[in-house]
Protein backbone atom coordinates (compact mmCIF):
# COMPACT_ATOMS: atom_id res chain seq x y z
CA UNK A 1 0.00 0.00 0.00
CA UNK A 2 1.72 3.43 -0.94
CA UNK A 3 1.54 6.90 0.98
CA UNK A 4 -1.69 8.76 0.48
CA UNK A 5 -3.27 12.01 2.25
CA UNK A 6 -6.10 9.74 4.10
CA UNK A 7 -5.55 7.32 6.74
CA UNK A 8 -7.33 4.11 6.53
CA UNK A 9 -7.79 2.26 9.79
CA UNK A 10 -9.98 -0.03 11.78
CA UNK A 11 -11.93 1.23 15.07
CA UNK A 12 -12.92 -1.84 17.86
CA UNK A 13 -16.09 0.44 17.82
CA UNK A 14 -16.56 1.75 14.03
CA UNK A 15 -15.38 -1.04 11.99
CA UNK A 16 -13.01 0.18 8.86
CA UNK A 17 -12.48 4.09 9.02
CA UNK A 18 -10.58 6.88 7.27
CA UNK A 19 -9.29 10.19 7.97
CA UNK A 20 -9.08 12.59 5.25
CA UNK A 21 -5.91 14.75 5.65
CA UNK A 22 -7.32 17.55 3.45
CA UNK A 23 -9.79 18.49 5.88
CA UNK A 24 -9.34 21.17 7.88
CA UNK A 25 -7.89 20.19 11.83
CA UNK A 26 -7.24 16.59 10.25
CA UNK A 27 -3.39 18.00 9.44
CA UNK A 28 -0.75 16.80 11.68
CA UNK A 29 0.73 19.66 14.07
CA UNK A 30 -2.99 20.66 14.22
CA UNK A 31 -5.38 20.53 17.66
CA UNK A 32 -9.10 19.71 18.26
CA UNK A 33 -10.74 17.05 17.22
CA UNK A 34 -10.51 14.45 14.29
CA UNK A 35 -13.42 13.91 11.52
CA UNK A 36 -13.34 10.56 10.41
CA UNK A 37 -15.81 8.53 8.26
CA UNK A 38 -17.24 5.62 8.94
CA UNK A 39 -16.95 3.15 5.87
CA UNK A 40 -20.24 1.13 7.16
CA UNK A 41 -22.79 3.09 6.94
CA UNK A 42 -20.68 6.25 5.14
CA UNK A 43 -21.27 9.07 8.23
CA UNK A 44 -18.58 10.96 9.74
CA UNK A 45 -17.72 11.68 13.31
CA UNK A 46 -15.62 13.72 15.66
CA UNK A 47 -13.21 11.99 17.69
CA UNK A 48 -10.85 13.81 20.55
CA UNK A 49 -7.30 13.93 19.06
CA UNK A 50 -6.17 11.92 22.21
CA UNK A 51 -8.84 9.03 21.89
CA UNK A 52 -7.01 8.44 18.32
CA UNK A 53 -4.53 5.56 19.46
CA UNK A 54 -4.57 2.18 20.08
CA UNK A 55 -6.07 -0.47 20.85
CA UNK A 56 -9.54 1.64 19.46
CA UNK A 57 -7.93 2.73 16.53
CA UNK A 58 -5.57 0.60 14.35
CA UNK A 59 -3.43 1.41 11.19
CA UNK A 60 -5.12 -0.22 8.60
CA UNK A 61 -2.34 -2.64 6.99
CA UNK A 62 -1.40 -2.95 10.77
CA UNK A 63 -4.90 -4.44 11.74
CA UNK A 64 -4.55 -6.69 8.94
CA UNK A 65 -1.01 -7.88 9.34
CA UNK A 66 -2.28 -9.04 13.33
CA UNK A 67 -5.32 -11.36 12.60
CA UNK A 68 -4.95 -14.97 12.54
CA UNK A 69 -4.36 -15.84 8.69
CA UNK A 70 -7.57 -17.53 8.11
CA UNK A 71 -8.86 -13.64 9.11
CA UNK A 72 -5.99 -11.76 7.38
CA UNK A 73 -7.13 -12.50 3.52
CA UNK A 74 -10.54 -11.75 4.73
CA UNK A 75 -9.90 -8.34 6.24
CA UNK A 76 -7.02 -7.54 3.38
CA UNK A 77 -9.24 -8.14 0.58
CA UNK A 78 -12.24 -6.10 2.54
CA UNK A 79 -9.73 -3.40 2.90
CA UNK A 80 -8.64 -3.01 -1.07
CA UNK A 81 -12.65 -3.34 -1.96
CA UNK A 82 -12.86 -0.03 0.24
CA UNK A 83 -9.95 1.44 -0.53
CA UNK A 84 -11.27 1.24 -4.42
CA UNK A 85 -14.05 3.47 -3.39
CA UNK A 86 -12.21 6.01 -1.80
CA UNK A 87 -13.07 8.10 -4.63
CA UNK A 88 -16.80 8.10 -3.88
CA UNK A 89 -15.91 8.63 -0.20
CA UNK A 90 -13.67 11.14 -0.69
CA UNK A 91 -16.38 12.98 -2.10
CA UNK A 92 -19.11 11.92 0.74
CA UNK A 93 -15.95 13.05 2.95
CA UNK A 94 -16.17 16.08 1.57
CA UNK A 95 -19.43 17.13 1.17
CA UNK A 96 -20.88 16.15 5.31
CA UNK A 97 -17.59 18.31 6.32
CA UNK A 98 -19.21 21.33 4.27
CA UNK A 99 -22.73 20.41 5.58
CA UNK A 100 -21.14 20.26 9.50
CA UNK A 101 -19.02 23.76 8.51
CA UNK A 102 -22.24 25.71 6.93
CA UNK A 103 -24.43 24.55 9.70
CA UNK A 104 -21.82 25.47 12.66
CA UNK A 105 -21.27 28.78 10.43
CA UNK A 106 -24.98 29.78 10.19
CA UNK A 107 -25.55 28.61 14.16
CA UNK A 108 -22.11 31.29 14.98
CA UNK A 109 -24.23 34.02 13.04
CA UNK A 110 -27.44 33.50 14.86
CA UNK A 111 -25.60 33.38 18.20
CA UNK A 112 -23.83 37.09 17.14
CA UNK A 113 -27.23 38.28 16.22
CA UNK A 114 -28.89 37.06 19.93
CA UNK A 115 -25.70 38.17 21.75
CA UNK A 116 -25.74 41.73 20.04
CA UNK A 117 -29.50 42.23 20.41
CA UNK A 118 -28.97 41.27 24.40
CA UNK A 119 -25.96 44.07 24.66
CA UNK A 120 -28.45 46.74 23.26
CA UNK A 121 -31.32 45.22 25.46
CA UNK A 122 -28.81 45.55 28.59
CA UNK A 123 -27.81 49.00 27.51
CA UNK A 124 -31.55 49.91 27.06
CA UNK A 125 -32.27 48.18 30.47
CA UNK A 126 -29.34 50.30 32.35
CA UNK A 127 -30.21 53.81 30.44
CA UNK A 128 -33.65 53.24 31.60
CA UNK A 129 -32.21 52.62 35.22
CA UNK A 130 -30.00 55.34 35.67
CA UNK A 131 -32.78 57.64 34.29
CA UNK A 132 -35.06 56.20 37.01
CA UNK A 133 -32.29 56.99 39.29
CA UNK A 134 -32.18 60.43 38.08
CA UNK A 135 -35.66 61.20 38.30
CA UNK A 136 -36.31 59.95 41.59
CA UNK A 137 -33.20 61.47 43.13
CA UNK A 138 -33.45 64.25 46.08
CA UNK A 139 -32.90 67.84 44.64
CA UNK A 140 -30.83 69.77 46.70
Amino acid sequence: MSVTAEWWGYSTEHGWVIMDRAIPGNSPGMRGELLFFRCRDSKVFFLKREHWNRPAYQYAPNYVNAQPPSMAAEAGAELEALMARWPEFQLDIRRQHKEIADQLEAESRVEAKRAKRNAVEAKKQHAATEALRLVSAPVE
